[in-house]
């Protein structure tokens, strides 16, 4: 069913798991019990703001969707009372390793590796986040693949983070993976696309790259050369211009860099992981470059689309895992290389940084 495109009202925000709008309502609050059974909160009887303030970081709110269905769905209140959330949203192929990439991403923020940057961490749900990481952080430590994303009729909510940004806002960051197949019913996803904040477009080499030493991974992965991907197209057809230009935070990222890791000017970014520096533009302008340039030898002119469609959009080397999985497992463990370098450019983009670091950052945009 299409979706209204109408824009949000002041205090409204989209449901992460339906994408209709929401706002905060003390009278449709839970709390889940230790049986993951949801039970009626009523907040008026919470009279220790200490007490009051522990229980709501834990509650959820319930939301009725569209209204086509009897089963609501709970939405962790600190979504929904810390400002608009800003929406990060992943895509590309099944199979690009674009799943990967996100959870390397807040693996990596967990881990602090946003504290140099002035922004510090804090789950959105304690509960909610540590399934997160036993599920999909702890197993890629570990050395195990992560299942396949499956199909859904939305955008498949991943993960929500509250950043704290240097000066001082709060601000939910939610992630979104949007699969291929998935983008091609866009009719169930316009709205949610015509309100994200950041994309993140990751090309897989194996799709992109006409390069022979990637012949036999290709191969074995049965996988040919595209001259695009049609998520990219999907997306970029949909979303609204301004005077010719995208005016969303984009980043392009060559995923899978480790299959490249002695390939010029990829050896170069590989080797200088760039993790705990200061937000530097000048370097980020030169690795957009070398990977613009890059792509532009090794790939058809599409794979560049999104870069040639944003106003601002800058491009990455990053490799999730370090090397290719055989048989569900990573031989030789998990090694991921520049995984945050998207989404500090973007999170730069959208404010979240030192604003005197903020300028530069759309210097490789389109």
């Amino acid at each position: 069913m299409a979706q209204s495109t109408t824009p949000l009202e002041p205090g409204q925000i989209l449901c992460p798991y339906c994408l209709e709008t929401v706002r905060y309502d003390e009278g449709r609050l839970f709390r889940r019990s230790e049986t993951l059974q949801y039970e009626r909160l009523d907040p008026s009887e919470l009279t220790n703001p200490l007490r009051r303030a522990d229980i709501l970081r834990a509650a959820f709110q319930s939301c009725a969707g569209d209204g086509t269905s009897d089963e609501p769905h709970f939405v962790p209140v600190p979504y929904l009372t810390n400002g608009r959330p800003l929406t990060v949203a992943m895509i590309g192929a099944s199979g690009s390793g674009k799943s990967h990439l996100l959870t390397q991403m807040v693996a990596e923020i967990i881990d602090g590796g946003l504290d140099p940057y002035g922004v510090r961490m804090q789950s959105v749900n304690p509960a909610d986040h540590s399934q997160f990481v036993r599920e999909r952080v702890a197993r890629l430590r570990q050395g195990r693949q992560l299942e396949a994303t499956g199909q859904t009729a939305f955008a498949e909510f991943v993960e929500a983070l509250l950043l704290t940004g240097p000066d001082g806002q709060v601000r939910p960051v939610a992630f979104f993976d949007l699969g291929g197949e998935d983008l091609l019913r866009t009719d169930s996803l316009l709205r949610f696309l015509l309100g994200v904040d950041a994309l993140v477009f990751v090309v897989d080499p194996l799709l992109a790259l006409r390069m022979p030493q990637l012949d036999e991974p290709r191969k074995q992965a049965q996988l040919d050369v595209t001259g695009n991907d049609p998520a990219f197209e999907t997306v970029l057809d949909r979303l609204p211009r301004s005077g010719g230009y995208l005016d969303v935070a984009s980043a392009l990222v060559v995923g899978k860099a480790d299959l490249l890791r002695f390939e010029p000017p990829v050896d170069r970014w590989l080797a200088d992981d760039a993790s705990n520096v200061v937000f530097d533009p000048r370097l980020l302008q030169e690795e957009s470059r070398d990977a613009y340039a890059f792509l532009r030898r090794h790939a058809a002119p599409g794979w560049l689309r999104p870069f040639d469609s944003a106003l601002r959009c800058t491009l990455h080397f990053a490799s999730a895992t370090g090397g290719s999985a055989r048989d569900s497992r990573f031989p030789h463990g998990v090694r991921s290389r520049r995984v945050l370098g998207p989404l500090v450019s973007v999170l730069a983009m959208c404010g979240m940084l030192a604003k005197d670091t903020t300028a530069s950052s759309s210097a490789a945009g389109g």
